[in-house]
């Protein structure tokens, strides 16, 4: 009897932990995208030349709050619909941010859906970005 419990037990064992491990298989890292802290986010505006800076906010925010020096404006609800104003290279690094970081994720996940493979968010927003005593740019 002892010896058919030990059996049962591994047999449980692998049957909860087999689905796991073969679900582990299927997400792959181009199905998400990566939250940076200020300094990395500004690590890579620095370091990724070819990188198309996102500002995923609405244009009274742009104009009140600032934005990072060479971003574009498409607010994270219009990034379909304007999908003809982001890179035509699929894996072309696309660093995002808005306001706070909350709709930079939904953004995110549109440019994934999009094809997009490189997606960075800066996790802050912008908020976080001034906090961190960097500068962003008033005006066109």
């Amino acid at each position: 009897m002892k010896q058919s419990f030990g059996r049962l037990k591994i047999t449980t064992l692998i049957l909860l932990v087999l689905p796991l491990v073969s679900l582990a298989g299927c997400t792959s890292e181009s199905e998400n995208w990566i939250r940076l802290d200020a300094d990395e986010f500004a690590t890579a505006i620095d370091e990724e030349a070819g990188a198309f800076l996102l500002d995923t906010r609405t244009q009274d925010e742009w104009e009140a709050d600032g934005h990072l020096e060479n971003a574009t404006l498409i607010p994270h609800d219009k990034l379909s619909e304007r999908s003809s104003e982001l890179p035509d290279d699929k894996s072309t690094t696309i660093l995002l941010y808005c306001r706070s970081g909350n709709r930079s994720q939904a953004a995110a996940e549109t440019l994934l859906d999009l094809g997009y493979t490189d997606v960075r968010d800066l996790e802050s927003g912008i908020v976080g970005w001034k906090d961190a005593g960097y500068s962003v740019i008033y005006g066109a």
